[in-house]
């Protein structure tokens, strides 16, 4: 254990010794939430909370989880593991809450083993590691669609509509980044297409130029843009322009933020990317998003509506428990089919939802779904 680890464990001992660490169990029911408020992936968590804030709302207003009300518990991950986990700890040990929703693919999977070794629900609401899936364990729920299933279904539309143009792929150096970037050119080559060129940038990185014109240097027509926040997102496509890079961009949901929009500019008109189809949950999608506007004065990223649909399924799940302990949770999970906004799942082993991919673009400096890519 570190310093800082003993220092918080230390500090939140004195203060249940004090006031703070009252029964809470007869006036509400309490989950965790341990997000990225803070560092490079706080447009992330300022997104995961706003989702999670609105279904509480309902929830709340609804007579709560069998009367109770619902009572959310956040902690600051920085989207570091280290810190991340010492937030665990003081979330299972201290708040002894019986479900931490989490989010970062390096967090998620450093948390996994100690949730698993703790017998607390860990819920993935964000990452989208492959590896969140492929090295699941028996705690640990990913609501949030595969980066693999994201890249297969590129690989395939790519072969199939450009098989002789090899690709360029740009991704972030970190879980999500990588673990994608692997599983797209596996299915890629596998299918009979080729990659041009393939360049890494470290996050929070301002300049892309040297990337970019190795991606010029191969004179690909086509690039696959796995960017981590929205700001790369945003000085990747304009720096593109700048150097008069002659290249459709391909990306993953995670480009259609607000802030992608604001800051890129006319640079994000004409990106294509996957989004998880909605197909048959237009309505109640098109009802979400307008309730979150009037809220926040915007429109709702994936990560939003994802936390969103979790914390309304988790409510469902533990509404069934009666004891609310984190084994009957997991049991109430794996129970039965569930519906969202982007559909009706039902988790498998191992405990992920499994989303059909859609496309969407940006047109008129709006996300719109494409009619072709």
């Amino acid at each position: 254990m570190s310093i800082r680890q003993f220092l918080r464990i230390g500090l939140v001992l004195f203060l249940c010794s004090t006031t703070s660490c009252r029964d809470h169990s007869s006036q509400s029911v309490r989950i965790g939430a341990l997000l990225p408020l803070s560092g490079s992936g706080s447009n992330y968590g300022r997104s995961l909370r706003q989702g999670l804030e609105i279904a509480k709302g309902e929830i709340n207003a609804n007579g709560g989880i069998n009367g109770k009300q619902l009572e959310i518990i956040y902690e600051d991950s920085q989207g570091d593991p280290k810190v991340a986990i010492s937030g665990f700890e003081k979330l299972s040990s201290f708040d002894h809450v019986p479900v931490v929703i989490g989010s970062i693919s390096s967090v998620v999977l450093a948390l996994a083993p100690t949730a698993d070794r703790e017998h607390v629900v860990l819920i993935n609401s964000s990452a989208m590691s492959p590896k969140i899936c492929t090295e699941a364990t028996d705690y640990l729920f990913s609501f949030m669609v595969s980066g693999s299933d994201e890249a297969r279904f590129m690989a395939s539309t790519y072969v199939n509509a450009h098989r002789m143009s090899p690709i360029a792929v740009l991704y972030s150096n970190n879980a999500s980044g990588i673990d994608t970037r692997d599983a797209f050119i596996s299915d890629l080559t596998a299918r009979g297409g080729h990659i041009a060129v393939q360049e890494g940038y470290e996050l929070n990185s301002t300049d892309f130029r040297t990337q970019l014109t190795k991606i010029k240097a191969s004179n690909a027509q086509y690039g696959y843009l796995l960017a981590f926040s929205s700001a790369e997102f945003a000085q990747i496509l304009k720096q593109s322009q700048e150097l008069g890079l002659k290249i459709k961009w391909y990306s993953y949901s995670g480009f259609e933020t607000r802030e992608t929009l604001s800051l890129a500019g006319s640079a994000a008109d004409g990106v294509v990317y996957s989004y998880p189809s909605y197909s048959g949950h237009f309505d109640a999608m098109q009802k979400f998003q307008a309730q979150y506007e009037s809220s926040y004065g915007s429109i709702p990223d994936v990560y939003t509506t994802t936390s969103y649909d979790t914390m309304k399924v988790l409510a469902q799940a533990m509404a069934q428990s009666s004891d609310y302990s984190p084994a009957t949770i997991r049991q109430e999970l794996l129970r039965k089919s569930y519906e969202g906004l982007f559909g009706i799942f039902k988790f498998s082993e191992p405990q992920c939802v499994a989303r059909q991919p859609m496309w969407k673009t940006v047109s008129g400096g709006k996300f719109v779904p494409a009619s072709g890519n």
